[in-house]
Order: structure tokens, then sequence, then C-alpha cells
């Protein structure tokens, strides 16, 4: 047993007192993850100036930095698990539910694109996963909450009863397939979090964590609730781990208000955050806390065995079929999220050309990798478009076309167009964002009629795209606009980016 002891001297006398000692304080290590989109392997560091071939990230570097920490310890993530890499897509998802259990999770959230292959799958994953799934805000349109997904739990770790509890973004009919979320409904989450707080209390949590996919405002950006609203608007969670924005805070978000802390990984499992909390023995609450990311290195930390033969049958199942080069770039096609560029005009090209329209529309979000000078891999087109959209054919009136665009370029990441030249102000209000138009050299017509290729989640009203439900016709092919890349790469053999100038900016 610890002591304290107290000497003193009372009238030459000596007292020798002895007290049982305060005890030290419980420390937690959460572990956290976000944004994986299927990235279980290590890949050379290209952020990293210094040595931008240096092997980072996996799951098995991951789990060996897990093992490694002493202690009461979490390993979470906060959604969005597989879509963006073969290994990610293969078998829809389990092969990374699988990584995920050799890894040993304790709690996942759910992200938008876990719907990517429907809710039937979805509800497989789940099944497989040992992981707790947790999400407080779904329901079915019957106003109970849906079994597949896990409101909250408690779980006890070094004495300590631990609440978590999960959130997903409630703008899901913008972000999914309308099939894909049939029969569910997605409630505002501060709200649902209030009453996943209250309810974990009454459980006996004394430490509550939520993890979620929301997103984190940006000072500039458009208004949405996030991670800094929930931290601000309700009382009682200790640490929001946020996903859904790939943010990489380096230094973790303090609420004013409520003292709880915000973090996020960044993406891609290039890196992990590590939250130390520090909690009172006695009342078991959380008194100080603390958090960091950590790069996940391959030489500096090593990789666990089990979950590196895991992931090594992951890639081994994909590699022959998208490791094949198919084309070469005679230059860097990369991409930009506030204007035209060059592997945006080079998509939208191809998309025209093989739909044989008037022009063609991209929304920026969708492409999720640049493509690197030099050789060109079937790994690569499906790294620049890992989701299975479809080739959809419009017809639009010339009006309909103006507001299109007016809402592509006032996107958080700009619409890529094709057939079109476009002068505009980001900045305008909505409605008056667009200045000017030109369609095979003739102004835009209100009147006219033009044919528009683009993707079916687009068609169908994704990404705030509700000038469609206007189309004059609508047809929805079964090319995968992935498959339109490939087959453009093949034929051009040698990839050159496309001439600038369809999409230029006259300031604010």
């Amino acid at each position: 047993m610890n002591r304290r002891i107290f000497l003193a001297v009372l009238g030459g006398l000596a007292l020798l007192a002895v007290f049982p000692a305060e005890a030290a304080n419980i420390r937690l290590t959460v572990l956290h993850t976000n944004d994986i989109h299927g990235w279980i392997m290590p890949r050379p560091a290209a952020f990293y100036e210094k040595d931008p071939k240096r092997p980072i990230g996996g799951a098995a570097v991951l789990a060996a930095y897990f093992r490694k920490i002493q202690g009461p310890k979490l390993l979470v993530d906060a959604g969005d698990w597989f879509l963006s890499t073969p290994e990610g897509a293969i078998r829809q998802g389990e092969g990374v539910v699988e990584v995920f259990n050799a890894v040993g999770y304790s709690a996942l959230a759910v992200g938008n694109h876990e719907f990517d292959y429907g809710k039937k799958q979805l509800s497989r994953l789940i099944r497989t996963s040992r992981a707790p799934i947790l999400s407080a805000n779904i329901y079915r349109m019957d106003g109970q909450r849906d079994p597949d997904f896990r409101p909250w739990i408690v779980t006890e770790i070094g004495g300590v009863r631990v609440g978590l509890f999960g959130l997903i973004t409630d703008r899901m009919n913008r972000l999914s397939f309308l099939e894909n979320i049939e029969g569910l409904a997605f409630r505002r989450p501060i709200d649902e979090a209030k009453a996943a707080v209250a309810a974990l209390r009454r459980q006996g949590a004394t430490v509550i964590i939520a993890l979620s996919h929301l997103g984190l405002e940006e000072a500039k950006g458009p208004y949405f609730e996030g991670d800094q609203s929930l931290s601000a608007r309700v009382d009682g969670i200790d640490l929001i781990v946020g996903g859904h924005s790939h943010t990489a805070l380096k230094e973790p978000i303090r609420d004013a208000t409520h003292g709880t802390l915000i973090v996020q990984a960044g993406s891609e499992m290039s890196r992990v955050g590590e939250v130390e909390l520090e909690i009172d023995p006695e009342t078991k609450k959380v008194v100080k806390s603390a958090g960091r990311l950590v790069d996940l290195w391959v030489d500096e930390i090593g990789s666990d065995p089990g979950v590196e033969k895991a992931v090594e049958k992951l890639t081994q199942e994909v590699g022959h079929i998208y490791d094949v080069v198919i084309a070469t770039a005679a230059a860097a096609l990369t991409r930009n999220k506030d204007g035209e560029s060059s592997l945006g005009d080079w998509m939208t090209d191809c998309e025209r050309s093989w739909a044989k329209t008037d022009l063609a529309l991209q929304n920026g979000g969708g492409i999720r990798a640049d493509i690197a000078a030099g050789p060109v891999t079937l790994r690569h087109i499906f790294d620049v478009m890992p989701f299975d959209n479809h080739v959809a054919k419009l017809a639009l009136k010339g009006r309909d076309v103006r507001a299109m665009l007016d809402h592509g370029v006032g996107m958080a990441r700009m619409a890529q167009i094709s057939g079109a030249e476009v002068t505009y102000r980001r900045k305008a209000s909505p409605g008056k964002r667009v200045a000017s138009i030109t369609v095979k050299g003739k102004p835009l017509a209100d009147d006219a009629s033009y044919t528009v290729a683009t993707v079916d989640f687009l068609a169908q009203g994704g990404d705030g795209y509700t000038v469609f439900e206007f189309s004059q016709s609508k047809e929805f092919t079964k090319t995968l606009l992935r498959d339109v890349l490939k087959l453009c790469a093949q034929k051009e053999s040698l990839i050159r980016p496309p001439a600038a100038g369809r999409l230029v900016s006259l300031g604010d």
C-alpha cells in the first residue's frame, strides 16, 4: 500500500503520522482513425517532402503500434472504412472488415460510404464485425431504431465505465443513392447526441466518447452542424473522435464551453490519432486530456505479422487484375478543388466522347486521386474513380444547364466540365455565379436543348443537383465511369493533359 509519511515536532516531541497516499490518475489511451477508404496497406508517403518514397501507413503498422501501448486502451474509427482502393472494394467491403477484426478495433462508427453497396450488404458486414457498429441517429421510417446499428455501448476498462456512441451526417439524401438508404431516416445529430449522453449517464458511464462522422466545420466553408457545433451544444461529451472531412488535426480543438476535446486523424490510415485521458480514481471522471497525431512509419513502428498476412492476402487477390499497365501519362494529371484541373478535363472529355453528348459534368468530390507522369495501371484508374458510378445521359434546356453549372462552380470541390467554356465568380450568391457560357462556340441559349453526360449519383440529385429533376430525358447506362476511363486510356495510349481554359474565374 502506498503511504504518505509526515514528521512534525511539537513541544520537543517528534510525532510521526502515516496516511494513505492519494491514488494516481487512471490513464486511458484512445487510438483513433477515420476515413480509411480501403487504405489498409502501406504505401509511399508522397506528402512527405524529405522522403516521398518512404513507406507509411496500413493496418499492420497500426496494429503494431496499438500492441505496444501499455495500460487501459481503446482503438476506434469514425467511419468510411472501405471504398477507394481495390483491396477495400473486394467482396464489397468484406476484406476490410476481416482486417479490422484482425487489428482488434474496440468500436466503429458508420460513415456515409458504408452505404455505397446498399443497406443489405452493410447489414452483412455488421454481422461479421467483431467490433460493435455504432450510430445513434439512424432510424427506420416507423420511428424505431434500426436494429443493425447500436446507438451506444458501455464498456468497463481500467475500472472506469466508458460510454461510446456514434453519429452520422444527416445529409445522407445528398451523399448516397436513395435506394441504398431506402427505409432509413437520419435524424439531427445534436438532438440524438443529447439523448445518448443522458442514456449513457443512466447506465453509469462516467467517461463519454462520441464517434462522429459529421465533419469539422471550416471558418470559410459552408455552414453545417459538425463536430464544433456538437461540442458547443451538447454537454457531457469528453472526447469527439471525428471523421468525414478528412481533417488532420495536429493539435486537438478544445471546446470553450464544455471543455470537450475534438480530434481527427486525416484519412487513409497514414496517421493514427492518440489521445490520453487522465481520469480521477475517485470520481472516475476526466480531469485532463491531450492528443496528438502519430505518423505510421513502417521502418519505425514495424508490422504486426498476423495483420500483415491478412492484408497481403487481399493485395494478392486483386494485384493480378489491377497492377496491369494500360497507358502512359505524358505529364501529371492533377486535381484542383477550387478551379479547372487537368485530371477533371481529361475525365470529362473521355466521358463526353464515349456518351456522344454536348457536355459532360463530374463532381469534384468524386475524383479521389491524381495520376502521376509515367505508367498508368488499372489501379491508378480505380484510385481516381473508386465508386461504382454509372454514366448517365440527360437532355436539358439551356436554362437548366446554366443552373447546373452555377451549382457546380459553387461546390466545395468545384465541378469539372467538358464541352463548354464558362466564366464565373465562385463566391457570388447562388444563381449569380456564372457570368457567361459558350457551347460549340456559341452562347448558351436558354430555350435550346443540350445533352449532358454525368454519373448516375448526380443525375439522381446527389450533391444537391436538384436541377436534374427537370431533365427532358434520362438514360442510365450500365457502363461504369471507371470503365470509360479505362477504355479512354487504352485508346490514347499516351495520355496528354487537355488544353486549359474551359473554367475561367473572374475573381470573387
